[in-house]
């Protein structure tokens, strides 16, 4: 069990840093779960975790589970997300699959290797806990370390 505390305003965190721990046990099976999956940025937040999966050799299959996003913009541009992003893991080899539940609440992601050693991030603010960028031409836009952080705890445990 780990706990990590990362204060409001903190920068030099990504998902990369935090994921550390799971990802040396080659997970090959990813499923993120988080409800707020709508806003732009919360999208390229999936985005930019995804990037950092696809990054390792050992992922084969994501899935996500969100809700479905309010009728108009969101929905439009979550559903394409989801294709795109689909899209760009399917050609890397990893096999995407989206679920939706109206009824979802926990934010978590859960690693699983063949050794069926798993590895579950609890976090209270789902992926949502860097703070958007002034503009998506500041820096942060695509580092995640630059970013500030939302006060925010994640908990890691083995199981």
């Amino acid at each position: 069990l780990q706990e990590i505390r990362i204060p409001n305003d903190e920068v030099g965190w990504s998902y990369n840093k935090l994921f550390v721990k799971p990802m040396a046990d080659l997970p090959t099976h990813i499923r993120i779960q988080d409800p707020y999956l709508q806003a732009r940025h919360q999208l390229s937040n999936l985005v930019a975790l995804c990037e950092g999966f696809a990054h390792s050799r050992s992922v084969s299959h994501l899935r996500v589970i969100t809700k479905v996003a309010p009728a108009g913009d969101q929905k439009t541009q979550q559903q394409k997300c989801m294709r795109d992003l689909g899209d760009s893991l399917q050609q890397r080899g990893i096999e995407f699959v989206i679920n939706y539940s109206e009824t979802l609440h926990d934010r978590e992601v859960r690693f699983k290797n063949d050794n069926n050693v798993v590895w579950v991030a609890i976090m209270g603010r789902g992926l949502d806990m860097f703070k958007k960028t002034p503009s998506w031409f500041s820096l942060g836009a695509t580092d995640y370390t630059f970013r500030k952080c939302h006060e925010v705890t994640v908990t890691l445990t083995r199981g």
